[in-house]
């Protein structure tokens, strides 16, 4: 009976002597008329929100995506626009231009979180 209960013992400590893995940092873009503002490595989505808006610097900025770990990316085109994410800044970009589904479309802003 001892044994096992030094084995229990011994698996929680071990199991509680794990590696502790950090949360993915977060980032958001913020658009307005012509403007854009955009952060990268918070901890929290609201701080994120908060710095690409600040960045944005306009009334009209709204905050359009917000995004955990990898990158996120913004497309616009003639009366279009599309928001996408991914790992990378190609992957997020090419998912920004394929929801934004019209020809004129181009990145017009993008960012990416640390690599952890």
């Amino acid at each position: 009976m001892k044994r096992q209960v030094w084995f229990g013992v011994g698996i929680l400590l071990l199991v509680g002597a794990g590696p502790v893995y950090a949360r993915d940092q977060v980032g958001a873009i913020a658009i307005g008329k012509g403007r854009f503002g955009y952060s990268y490595d918070w901890s929290t989505p609201s701080q994120a929100q908060q710095r690409a808006l600040q960045e944005c610097g306009s009334p009209d900025c709204k905050v359009v995506l917000t995004f955990s770990g990898g990158c996120g990316a913004v497309a616009e085109g003639q009366g279009r626009i599309g928001i996408g994410t991914g790992k990378t800044r190609q992957l997020a970009e090419q998912a920004a231009i394929k929801v934004c589904n019209d020809p004129t479309c181009q990145v017009t802003v993008w960012a990416c979180n640390s690599p952890r």
